[in-house]
């Protein structure tokens, strides 16, 4: 008897294991499914999703203010919608059909007619230093929004500093002239730049599925130490393993033997997941495509021999429901694969390095989303991930001879 016997035989029960190869195969693609279908990704292809939701309440109601809110709907990254009262916005924010809600007060227009080029340059004590506020303008987002909030507002202040900017300019004698002879430029370039709309260029894909798909491709991967562990345990019950013990072969082939099958698992499981977000969000593989197989592999790799390790840990399949779901919950929420970790704060950064997951995401998405793979990061990636490989079997190998023989 071989390694190799023992890989086939592995192989065989783990194509008959109905409910290992459901939360292996089919549970990942189902999540990325329903994840595709939330943002607006999956069949329907809502181009809403990809803008944010701005309800606006015009309380003063007159041509200034019907010209801002006209201004603010022509930007493609804003969907503004109308609405006659403040309840009805607080509505569509409550049920999700808004992100921010913009009241236009009754002083607007009155306001806006005494702005001058130097207030809006004045960030002391003009109305450039009180904000929107100056110009009877107020702005409410969810009070969970937090940093998302404060940058829509930075956004619609941005876009109304830029509306009322060329009604100042009109009031001064200097800037008067340079705006009369804008908006003749912008005219005489608006007609001449009338193109075919099959040559116009088709509007930017939301790129959430480059996160998406690989965070949860890795938090997936590791599932498969919980199918390793309970594996390990059926076999210790029924007599199998000690019998493979006995036979004349080491415990680093019987080890490896065991192992093998769950890594080609996890390495088809990876490679479905990737090819499920191609087929289904049209998710580009990069600049250079091919650095991913180096990637899966090692990820791959580093989940199996944490599932070895798990496996000589736990001794009843209550335990591996408990330290195997808190493990890969754990890993997964501080390495970045439920939210990206770029917005993490930096000491978080740190401490996901001490996870797989998080060198694992590290390289996924220096393939995916730079326009020239940084090979050296890629190969220091996956280094880490074999060290982490090595760390899990030797410890896997030295606790599993230890209770054997023990």
């Amino acid at each position: 008897m071989s390694a190799w016997h023992i890989t086939l035989k592995d192989l065989l029960l783990l194509s008959r294991d109905k409910r290992a190869l459901v939360l292996l195969l089919v549970l990942p693609l189902m999540f990325i499914s329903i994840v595709g279908m939330s943002t607006g990704q999956l069949l329907t292809r809502d181009e809403n999703s990809e803008r944010f939701k701005i309800v606006v309440v015009d309380l003063n109601n007159s041509e200034t203010s019907r010209d801002l809110v006209t201004e603010l709907a022509k930007k493609p990254e804003l969907l503004i919608r109308s609405v006659p009262s403040k309840e009805s916005a607080d509505d569509l924010v409550r049920s999700g059909d808004a992100s921010l809600i913009l009241v236009v007060g009754p002083k607007f227009e009155e306001l806006v007619e005494e702005i001058r080029v130097s207030d809006i340059f004045n960030s002391k004590d003009g109305p450039a230093a009180a904000g929107l506020a100056a110009l009877d303008l107020e702005v409410v987002t969810k009070p969970n929004s937090a940093g998302i909030g404060r940058l829509l507002e930075g956004v619609v202040r941005s876009q109304v500093i830029g509306f009322i900017a060329p009604i100042a300019a009109r009031k001064n004698p200097v800037t008067r002239a340079w705006v009369r002879s804008r908006e003749i430029d912008e005219v005489g370039s608006s007609s001449a730049s009338v193109v075919p709309t099959q040559d116009k260029p088709k509007s930017k894909q939301n790129a959430v599925y480059l996160w998406v798909v690989p965070g949860f491709t890795v938090m997936f991967a590791f599932f498969v130490i919980s199918i390793m562990a309970r594996s390990f345990i059926i076999e210790r019950d029924q007599g199998t393993l000690r019998r493979l013990l006995m036979a004349p072969i080491g415990t680093v082939p019987v080890l490896l033997g065991k192992t093998v099958p769950f890594y080609l698992t996890s390495v088809l499981q990876c490679s479905l997941l990737f090819l499920c977000g191609r087929l289904m969000f049209g998710m580009p593989w990069g600049a250079q495509p091919a650095y991913l197989i180096p990637v899966i592999l090692c990820t791959s790799a580093a989940a199996t021999s944490l599932g070895l390790l798990l496996a000589t840990v736990v001794h009843t399949d209550q335990q591996v429901s408990s330290y195997g779901t808190t493990l890969i919950l754990m890993f997964s929420s501080i390495s970045g694969c439920f939210f990206p970790r770029e917005f993490f704060p930096k000491m978080m950064r740190q401490i996901s390095l001490f996870t797989p997951h998080a060198w694992s995401l590290k390289a996924f998405d220096a393939v995916l989303t730079q326009p020239i793979v940084d090979g050296q990061l890629i190969l220091s990636c996956c280094g880490m991930l074999l060290v982490f490989t090595v760390v899990f079997f030797t410890t896997g190998w030295w606790r599993f001879r230890a209770t054997a023989h023990g």
